[in-house]
Formats: C-alpha cells, sequence, structure tokens
C-alpha cells in the first residue's frame, strides 16, 4: 500500500470533485495520506480533512509565501491545536523560497525559525518547503537543531542530499523525480539513505510525467513510487513497503 506524505485536497482546485479524487486514491492503494497545511484557512481545513477520513493526518503551518500569515494568535492556536488535536502530526509546510521572494529574506528567516521552534517544544517534525534556498534551509535547521524534518518535495542533486541525510533529515520526492530533465533530483532518489526517503504528490502541484501539466491528485504517487522503485532497481513493493516504515518511524504512533 502507497502512502502520500504531503497532499493539499482541500485546495480549491478539488472543489468539484473532492470526494472522486479521495476514492480515487484509495482505489490505486493509497492507504495514508499527510494533508498539508501552509496558512490560516489551510490549516484549519487540513485539519477538518484529518478529522473527517481516518486514513488521513494533518501538519499546520506558514508557508514562506504567506510569511504574514504567522501572526502572534496563529502561532499560539499552532501550539494549542497540536498539542490538543492527536490528528496533527508535523508543524510545516515552513521554511524559504528565494524564488518567489514574496518576504525578505529577514521575514523568512525569522517566520521559519520560530515555527522550527515550535515543532522542537512540541517534539514534532518540521515539513520544509525550500526553493532556491539550499544552503540557507539548512544552515538554519541546524543552527536551530533541528532534530526531526522533511526536506518536501526535494529538488536539489546527490550532492546536497548528503548534508541533508548527514543530519539524519528526511527527502521526500515528487513528480519530479519522473521528469526526464531532472537527472538531479533522479540521482539523489536513486541514492538516497533507504531509511531517509519518503515521497509525495503536492497535490494540486507538480502531476508526474504521464499527466504533467494537468491537476495532479494523490492517487498519482503511485507514479512517483514507481519511478523511485526503478530508479533505486528494488521492487515497487519493497519500495512502497520501506517508505510506509519510514513514514512510521517519523510519525511514531500517531498514524
Amino acid at each position: 500500500m502507497w502512502i502520500d506524505s504531503h497532499c493539499h485536497p482541500f485546495s480549491k482546485a478539488f472543489d468539484k470533485d473532492r470526494d472522486e479524487v479521495i476514492q480515487r486514491a484509495r482505489k490505486a492503494g493509497v492507504s495514508k495520506m499527510i494533508v498539508v497545511g501552509y496558512n490560516q484557512s489551510g490549516n484549519r481545513a487540513a485539519i477538518k480533512m484529518a478529522e473527517d477520513h481516518p486514513d488521513m493526518w494533518a501538519t499546520i503551518g506558514v508557508h514562506p509565501c504567506d510569511c504574514g500569515e504567522l501572526t502572534d494568535e496563529e502561532l499560539n492556536w499552532m501550539r494549542g491545536t497540536a498539542q490538543s488535536n492527536d490528528r496533527v502530526v508535523a508543524i510545516g509546510e515552513m521554511g524559504l523560497d528565494y524564488h518567489h521572494m514574496k518576504a525578505s529574506k529577514e521575514v523568512q528567516e525569522e517566520v521559519f525559525r520560530k515555527q522550527i521552534r515550535l515543532a522542537k517544544e512540541l517534539d514534532l517534525p518540521c515539513v520544509v518547503h525550500s526553493r532556491d534556498a539550499a544552503e540557507e534551509t539548512l544552515a538554519i535547521l541546524i543552527d536551530e537543531e533541528a532534530d526531526k524534518v522533511i526536506f518536501h518535495c526535494y529538488s536539489y542533486g546527490y550532492e546536497f542530499g548528503k548534508k541533508v541525510w548527514a543530519q539524519g533529515y528526511y527527502t521526500s520526492f515528487s513528480g519530479v523525480v519522473t521528469y526526464p530533465q531532472a537527472p538531479d533530483v533522479q540521482e539523489a532518489a536513486a541514492k538516497a539513505p533507504d531509511e531517509l526517503i519518503l515521497i509525495e504528490t503536492d497535490c494540486p502541484y507538480l502531476a508526474p510525467q504521464t499527466v504533467r501539466g494537468k491537476r495532479n491528485e494523490m492517487a498519482y504517487v503511485v507514479e512517483v513510487g514507481r519511478k523511485l522503485a526503478e530508479l533505486r532497481s528494488v521492487s515497487e513493493e519493497e519500495l512502497a513497503k520501506q517508505v510506509m516504515r519510514n513514514l512510521i518511524a517519523l510519525f511514531f504512533d500517531k498514524i
């Protein structure tokens, strides 16, 4: 059975057929889905989905493109909610985005650090978004002594991956790993330590190669897993079992 470690099924892209999308994922063999919040409305929607569906869990956080939404009130709400709701399994997505630059580097760093500290306080993993900011992201995580980290939608190469894995951090691979023009990501996916890999869709974004340009959905995580198995020269069944073991190890008894 497959897992989707990072998806956004509450997105408006699914408003017309959300139930059908969820059923297609289950029919495809996706048994666990981590629904990731990234701003105030997304956090609440993620929790609602996790509470409504026994095969879904939620993360809550503020994306670097939404830095203004990490108010003191929201941070306190995140703390209280994570403490009281066992459907919340991580903090994030959080991180740095030097591509879109919707907030200054200084503001992004401040918001990132606050969420890392909250995750440590709660003993929860950090779900990290990093775009065009590889070394800066890793430096902050190390400086804050973050010990449970997922580099979601890993888009860097093998050399940087070695630095990530040296810290015991996970790399989660998305539809990007299926793209012919992503050899650096494919090399990282092929060589990553068994115990530090995850797979995801990041849907509705980043559909895998066979449906590229269309809306992504959780069922397509199977294609990501299939490509990862091919790159790592293992069977799909073996890959799926390894990813499931990793997810359980990361989230302990929460899923």
